[in-house]
């Protein structure tokens, strides 16, 4: 006759239970804060190895093989294009901000200097700074005493500016090590990680996997793809029309691709400035590639390429972007729109799988 478990061994095994949850959850609670810092540059290494497999993949077959090398040729390369230009962009601020300095030591012994003509003729802008510029000169360091905090805002703003860039860089440049590293042992680390889901959504493991790696490859190409197009083509525009600060215009259009409002904020009021300057063919031509060749590539090239990772709605990316951009600043833009398409795409998997099941049943 099979004897019936004493009260002392059922409280025994209560008591270990609830010490092993206990364990568990301090382990889980002590990763989580030590993988808290890398959470941005983890997703942005996951987002790049997945939008650049097939690439990968086929630089790999080139090196017959030899996916060491071709991680490294990948990391050097990608590393290149993506952090020289931070780290252009990055010594511009600094190079501001000692030439500020010596105009506000300029400015306290001699006088202020003249606009520079390129300023006064920055579109919408321009005149205005221009008009307040003529208002400092004619009232001297007395304006200058009157609006110390203002500039003393804008310095601390620049500060700031420079020291996010610096962590943009070193978190993309940790990334971008991080992609080449998770391309090197991708089937190994696949093979982990659908064994993981596999145990917490079932057999369908695979198909949410897939499903994950088509947002991601959507957001990247069509989103981040079609906005780095389209700041290009500004960029061209702008230049060939002669237009002041073209790539500040460019990069402007770039962002605002980003987060979904399009690149006519920004030529609408180029074309309206060459317009009024007396530039009227500069300003049609303006107008005709905002039109043709810039709504385009937002209206018809982008709504292509996310097509092929599924639908994915407009408010979704919005919200990405903007979260994303709060949560974990300038890599954000691009962490949070695929994060939550990869999430809407799950989602959308396994409603559609829960919705079969109930059809057969």
């Amino acid at each position: 006759m099979q004897q019936m478990p004493s009260d002392y061994d059922q409280r025994r095994y209560i008591i270990e239970t609830a010490l092993a949850l206990l364990l568990v959850s301090v382990l889980v609670t002590a990763t989580f804060w030590v993988l808290l810092p890398f959470v941005g540059v983890l997703t942005y290494a996951v987002i790049l190895a997945t939008a650049t497999a097939g690439l990968f993949d086929w630089l790999v077959e080139r090196l017959n093989g030899r996916r060491r090398l071709a991680a490294v040729i990948f990391g050097t390369v990608v590393a290149t294009i993506t952090v020289v230009p931070l780290v252009y962009l990055w010594s511009t601020v600094a190079d501001h901000l000692t030439v500020a300095e010596a105009w506000l030591n300029a400015a306290s012994s001699h006088g202020i200097p003249n606009l520079p003509g390129w300023i006064a003729g920055f579109p919408v802008l321009g005149k205005k700074v221009a008009t307040v510029w003529q208002e400092l000169q004619r009232d001297g360091l007395v304006l200058l005493e009157r609006y110390q905090p203002q500039l003393a805002s804008a310095g601390k703003w620049l500060l700031n500016l420079g020291a996010g860039l610096v962590v943009a860089i070193l978190e993309i440049f940790i990334g971008v090590i991080v992609a080449a590293t998770i391309h090197a042992s991708r089937a190994q680390l696949l093979r982990y990680v659908s064994a993981i889901i596999e145990r917490i959504v079932g057999p369908k493991s695979n198909e949410l996997l897939g499903a994950a790696g088509k947002a991601i490859r959507g957001v990247a190409i069509g989103v981040i793809g079609t906005a780095l197009i389209e700041g290009v083509l500004a960029w061209i525009a702008f230049a060939v029309a002669g237009v002041p600060a073209a790539i500040g215009l460019a990069a402007a259009t770039f962002f605002l691709a980003i987060i979904q409002l399009g690149p006519l904020p920004v030529w609408l009021p180029v074309a309206i400035w060459l317009g009024s300057e007396g530039e009227t063919g500069w300003a049609i031509f303006t107008a005709a590639w905002g039109v043709i060749v810039l709504m385009g590539a937002d209206n018809i090239l982008k709504p292509m390429l996310i097509a092929r990772s599924g639908q994915l709605p407009l408010l979704v990316l919005f919200i990405g972007v903007i979260g994303g951009l709060a949560a974990w600043g300038f890599t954000g833009m691009f962490i949070g729109a695929t994060t939550l398409a990869i999430l809407w795409t799950v989602l959308q998997a396994w409603l559609g799988t829960r919705e079969d099941g109930i059809a057969d049943a």
